[in-house]
């Protein structure tokens, strides 16, 4: 017959009176000893993680050869401490385990109940309390044939969550054990259309310059002597020196503002302060979700008073529509879109468009089977399709692409870059026992060439 211990074996010289006690309390000792160990090397990692700095200024850390190598061995201890500490501790609950009595503490389940601020309810009490009873009660038991049902369930204890009036409670059994296995952060999206830009800083709260719109070249050999209407020259006086056609430059000045882009969350004092991990958390999504905003600026900014002027609306850019004929294969139509703006002088760098369409390229077969693009998928392997890296994004609509100059023809600048801050001097948050996190940036783009900036739709095949 199974009972709720095991039957073990016991020497009399061992586990006995005092010897239990005894072999108990030199395993905690060893805790206290090991966790004072690992303390020690957590100080000692502290201290070399104090020693990286940011010799750019710009966000790249150097830390000495020496002492990466001290802090990799340093971490190396601490996780066998920390190994040890563990391994310690699950021998310390099999000596408890074995030193309990074989039937459950019906005293200590109820105390226990009561700490957690529920007591556990015997089956007539709970019977009473019960709807189906309040039901039968309130038609003062005349209700014939009818059957109270309810559920009593094992002994139970519940706890609010994190956020106690807004994501429900938990319930956690009396009998086995549980695990908070807490909450998995969103992982970021890869693709973001700024990584397209090469770093820009300002200073300037506006930007502004020269657009040229437009350019005709005129250039042509020039004779040394020619007739006065442009004829070959006859040799005579009224022959005259030849002279050099003129080309059209058009220009335009424009101004682009600096914009901020911002948003808050309020969270109560005491979430954040049970449950640190939820501002980790919240940092991120508020930093994730201006950069959600910052790739729709960039593409489709309406550039109305102080807002950007998006790619897809900045004048003076070319436009290309895919061929019936190439409909098939988007890839094809990529390139031809890169040659528009190699004939305007200007190198494309980058393509941006939606996973949808990159998804299709990637995936583009020959008449045989065989994919067509061959991309790297190795570990730090980079998105590139003839010689443009990719950014696939589902900022930007699908069906329509651009190719660009990343970094010549357009430039992004960072005025402030994103940051998080927190404050309660705001409205009723110190009265109410809140917090604001506020994420916030700000950012400008320039475009003064805008013949670099190829705007795509691909064709669509006929189903």
């Amino acid at each position: 017959m199974l009972t709720g211990r095991r039957d073990r074996e016991v020497n009399p010289c061992q586990h006995q009176g005092g010897a239990v006690t005894t072999a108990k309390s030199d395993i905690t000792k060893r805790i206290k000893e090991l966790t004072s160990a690992l303390e020690t090397k957590s100080q000692r990692l502290n201290a070399i993680s104090n020693t990286v700095t940011d010799e750019t200024g710009k966000g790249h850390m150097v830390i000495s050869t020496e002492a990466h190598a001290d802090y990799q061995k340093t971490l190396g201890e601490a996780r066998e401490i920390k190994a040890l500490i563990q391994e310690q501790k699950d021998h310390l609950d099999i000596e408890r385990f074995l030193d309990e009595p074989n039937e459950p503490s019906h005293a200590a389940r109820d105390a226990v109940a009561s700490a957690h601020g529920k007591q556990h309810k015997s089956l007539s009490e709970a019977f009473l309390g019960s709807d189906a009873y309040n039901e039968m009660k309130s038609g003062q038991f005349r209700q014939l044939g009818q059957v109270a049902e309810f559920e009593q369930g094992l002994y139970d204890f519940e706890r609010k969550d994190i956020f106690s009036l807004s994501a429900g409670t938990h319930t956690t059994p009396a009998f086995g054990s549980a695990e908070n296995v807490g909450l998995a952060e969103r992982q970021r999206r890869p693709g973001r259309v700024r990584d397209l830009f090469p770093s820009e800083q300002t200073q300037a709260n506006i930007l502004y310059g020269i657009r040229q719109i437009g350019f005709t070249n005129n250039a042509k050999r020039v004779p040394e002597r020619e007739q006065p209407n442009g004829g070959p020259a006859l040799g005579n006086d009224t022959d005259v020196f030849g002279k050099a056609p003129k080309s059209k430059l058009s220009f335009i000045p424009y101004t682009a503002p600096i914009v901020e882009l911002a948003h808050t969350v309020h969270i109560h004092k005491n979430t954040l302060a049970d449950e640190s991990r939820i501002r980790g958390i919240i940092d991120r999504d508020l930093v994730d979700g201006l950069k959600l905003k910052e790739d729709e600026e960039i593409l489709y900014g309406a550039g109305n008073g102080d807002e950007i002027t998006g790619l897809f609306n900045i004048p003076g850019a070319q436009e290309y529509r895919g061929l019936a004929a190439d409909a098939k294969y988007k890839s094809l139509q990529l390139r031809r879109s890169a040659t528009m703006a190699i004939l305007a002088f200007f190198e494309p760098n980058g393509v941006v468009l939606h996973p949808f369409d990159w998804e299709q390229i990637e995936t583009e077969r020959d008449d045989q089977g065989q994919y067509l693009i061959a991309v790297s998928v190795a570990v730090g392997g980079e998105k590139r399709v003839w010689r443009m890296r990719v950014v696939d994004t589902a900022a930007i609509r699908q069906g329509t692409f651009l190719t660009c100059s990343f970094g010549y023809g357009a430039k992004l600048f960072d005025r402030e870059s994103v940051s998080v801050q927190a404050s309660t001097e705001t409205g009723e948050a110190f009265e109410r026992g809140y917090v604001v996190l506020r994420g916030s940036e700000r950012i400008g783009l320039a475009v003064d060439r805008p013949e670099s900036l190829v705007l795509g739709e691909f064709a669509t095949t006929t189903p």
